[in-house]
């Protein structure tokens, strides 16, 4: 069954989601899949199966963790994981992280709290609420947070807990706001779900309409600059994959245009993200974390967003300013600044050109960056070798026009056996990769460069540039790489690397 044609602004349609008490899983909600290997041209032509399968997987990521990466950066949080001791304990070091970007903010500084039910063979037996009523209200003592968020992981949905239930009957003896998200990682293959799951339970309980205060004397000059002021404001819906350079360069564009901007919800405060219906746009930093959230938002409050891409590269910046400008009448505005800005990055990437013409690279990692890093590097003469993203669906499947139809594309998330085939199969130039990935490019002696970075500016026209500059400079020193190659072994059997890359991939009806 190929991938369902919608459109992006159809993903939310008209399913009343946020009456679950989960969020669907992407397979269902937009057709999303990961197993694929081929050519670009072969999966543009009819997208990948929701039922192939994979003879032999590999680990893949938690969507767990991907909706604590959301949730454990909103201020005054408890975050509770109603779990096994094991489930969540590979993430804390994101405190330190968190850390370091809200310095970078110059904005306050606070320590992640943390609270684990520590499920054992009892509550499977017996059930897990009683020991997360507990840790409820202890945090609710101890901490006054504003919010309390509990992450349901995989043992306690196999066993039946009914936190929703237990949760409203406990608000009744919390000031903190109660929020349940559902991130059970056996409910969905898309470890991107977790992303849906984190924005179901914020929408659900702490997103609000935009705040109408009645006055005993009408005023309508302020109510006026009110609604002018709304009318300027667009949100830049930040991601954890996403700098605080990358939030700077944005707003930089943006108010270039003379528009207001707000940037949430991660490192924001309760109090904001209720207030987040307050714009007239919503501007996605990355599809593949968004769609959920800004479908909503459209749905609730009337509120426009741009979402087709992920503002990497300069054609995919433009397309983002272009869209964001014909929602707020700025079109000219838009062109000029588009004008001025790719005539000072082309001026400054004059010097790296050469280095990066007819560069052979191989680029991994969250679909939409992977495509348009991709497509940026191919613009200034490269030659995309393959690449490999986590997973596709309808917001990856237009990009894939920006690049070359027999580009190899390996739809996978984690399998690294398949990676490391294709990697010893084309050798690379360089490749540009998930952080946590760069291991096994190395171990062939290629050198790597992360995909994003937490110090590292990669969006808008500065962070094309300074893409290109930090590719240049690692190709002038592999020496790394080659120490590696030379001294450590090889993961893989010899004769692995003999066999199609693809070898285990199954299309539906070829099952044996």
């Amino acid at each position: 069954m190929a991938i369902e044609k919608l459109r992006p602004e159809e993903t939310i349609r008209e399913y009343n989601f946020l009456g679950a008490e989960a969020a669907p899983s992407r397979e269902m909600r937009i057709g999303a899949c990961n197993i694929f290997g081929g050519t670009c041209g072969a999966l543009k032509g009819r997208g990948c199966s929701k039922n192939a399968d994979r003879a032999y997987n590999q680990a893949q990521g938690c969507q767990l963790g991907l909706a604590l990466g959301i949730l454990n950066a909103i201020e005054n949080v408890v975050i509770i994981i109603h779990a096994p001791l094991g489930c969540g304990a590979g993430f804390l070091g994101s405190s330190g992280v968190f850390r370091m970007i809200r310095t970078m903010k110059n904005a306050s500084l606070f320590e992640n709290i943390w609270i684990s039910t520590n499920l054992t063979q009892t509550e499977v037996i017996g059930g897990g609420l009683a020991k997360l009523e507990s840790a409820v209200l202890y945090a609710e003592r101890e901490f006054r947070p504003e919010a309390i968020v509990v992450a349901n992981s995989c043992v306690p949905a196999l066993i039946g807990d009914d936190i929703d239930t237990l949760l409203n009957n406990l608000s009744r003896q919390t000031s903190a706001v109660l929020i349940p998200v559902h991130c059970e990682g056996f409910k969905s293959k898309l470890v991107a779900s977790g992303y849906d799951a984190a924005y179901h339970g914020l929408l659900k309980k702490l997103v609000d309409p935009p705040a109408e205060y009645p006055r005993v004397l009408p005023d309508d000059i302020k109510d006026a600059k009110e609604k002018y002021r709304i009318a300027k404001t667009v949100n830049i819906i930040n991601v954890s994959s996403a700098s605080v350079q990358d939030e700077n360069e944005l707003t930089r564009l943006l108010k270039a245009l003379d528009l207001n901007v707000n940037v949430l919800p991660q490192h924001a405060s309760i109090e904001e993200i209720s207030r987040i219906s307050e714009a007239a746009v919503n501007l996605s930093m990355c599809p593949t974390h968004d769609d959920y959230l800004t479908g909503h938002l459209k749905e609730r409050f009337g509120t426009d967003y741009t979402i087709e891409t992920i503002p990497v590269g300069l054609k995919n910046t433009a397309r983002i300013l272009r869209h964001v400008g014909g929602l707020l009448g700025l079109e000219e505005a838009v062109e000029r600044l588009i004008e001025s800005e790719e005539a000072a990055f082309y001026a400054a990437v004059e010097p790296y050109r050469d280095a990066i013409n007819g560069l052979r690279l191989f680029v991994g990692g969250g679909e939409t960056r992977v495509l348009a890093t991709a497509e940026q590097f191919q613009a200034l003469g490269a030659h995309i070798i393959a690449m490999k993203p986590h997973h596709f669906d309808i917001f990856a499947e237009p990009l894939l026009a920006d690049i070359t139809p027999d580009t190899i594309i390996d739809v996978a998330p984690g399998q690294p056996s398949e990676e490391m085939n294709l990697l010893a199969r084309h050798r690379p130039d360089l490749y540009i990769g998930h952080l946590g990935a760069m291991v096994w490019p190395l171990k062939l002696g290629i050198p790597t460069m992360p995909l994003f970075g937490n110090t590292i500016n990669y969006m808008g026209y500065t962070g094309a540039f300074e893409m290109i500059r930090r590719a240049v400079r690692i190709l002038k020193n592999p020496g790394f790489a080659k120490k590696v190659y030379a001294n450590v072994g090889q993961p893989l059997r010899k004769s692995w690397y003999e066999k199609d890359p693809f070898y285990y991939i199954r299309e539906e009806g070829d099952r044996a």
